[in-house]
């Protein structure tokens, strides 16, 4: 784009940018700006004028983004969010006037393991202040913390992305489930010859690996061995029920509002890994009053 041409954009203008090429859909921009989307169309309209391409092309029923936009789409988010934490230095953060959303990414085990005592504890101190929890998925984690699209990740079985923040608040053990009648429901712990030699139902949480059984007994990940994965935590005790599968689970599920009925606890082997909960966040916000207040309430939630 030519130097001259910048004088057809204002701030406005980029929020506008923004909002398109993040959500690849100009009603969702719309909604998000809040403007109509006849008002965002001619954003777009006047933006492709502008930059003289496309930044948005349909493929099918979708839209994607052209090259030039997909450059663009994280130094632009950047440079807003850069922008809205200079204008907000010096304010700090007022938890009980304050009306912020605060998005988490959380496995199904950490929302009841977090959120109700999180709930608890703002609405105490900030009666304002709404948290929306997110589904957690590997795919954007990292943009998506770096864009402030989320604020943070409460999980377990993350590897250590690139560039972000991790802080340990519970680390756990694993215990196995058993369906009553099973062969291993007379016992007490598995031993890791014994939990080779059965068939298991893995906890994938989307777009994650079994990491428990991959990394501490490769056995078991083969193809015989794991024989079906669940993303929800919280569902697998109904697997294990109808089941001659064995099921390896934080023994913090054990404290989870479910239904044990007919389920026999062993101890796990203790060859297996310990289980970490962290919360994980994006460095540029390591300082922001908002982030850190947060940050300290999901600690003292999950204590």
């Amino acid at each position: 784009m030519e130097p001259t041409r910048l004088s057809g954009l204002n701030l406005n203008a980029l929020v506008a940018l923004d909002a398109l090429l993040s959500e690849r859909n100009v009603t969702r921009a719309a909604r998000r700006v809040g403007i109509t989307q006849p008002a965002m169309s001619q954003s777009l309209a006047r933006l492709r004028e502008l930059f003289g391409d496309p930044l948005l092309a349909r493929k099918g029923r979708t839209m994607i983004l052209t090259p030039r936009a997909e450059a663009m789409l994280l130094p632009l988010s950047d440079a807003l969010l850069s922008v809205e934490r200079a204008l907000q230095l010096g304010m700090g953060f007022d938890a009980a006037t304050s009306t912020r959303i605060f998005k988490i990414a959380l496995t199904d085990l950490s929302v009841t393991m977090v959120l109700p005592s999180l709930l608890r504890l703002t609405g105490k101190r900030a009666p304002g202040v709404r948290v929306q929890a997110e589904p957690l998925s590997s795919a954007r984690l990292s943009d998506q913390l770096s864009s402030g699209e989320i604020d943070l990740v409460i999980a377990v079985y993350l590897t250590s992305a690139g560039g972000l923040r991790t802080e340990t608040l519970l680390v756990d053990d694993y215990v196995c489930l058993v369906r009553r009648g099973h062969a291993l429901a007379r016992r007490k712990r598995v031993c890791i010859d014994d939990y080779q030699a059965h068939r298991h139902v893995a906890y994938t949480p989307v777009g994650f690996v079994p990491r428990p059984m991959s990394e501490a007994v490769p056995g078991v990940a083969s193809a015989t061995g794991i024989r079906a994965s669940v993303p929800y935590l919280l569902a697998l005790p109904d697997v294990v029920r109808g089941t001659d599968l064995v099921a390896t689970v934080p023994r913090r599920l054990l404290s989870a509002p479910i239904d044990f009925d007919g389920l026999v606890t062993l101890e796990a082997p203790p060859e297996l890994p310990p289980v970490v909960h962290s919360q994980w966040w994006h460095p540029r916000f390591d300082s922001d009053p908002a982030h850190q207040w947060l940050r300290e309430h999901v600690r003292e939630a999950i204590g």
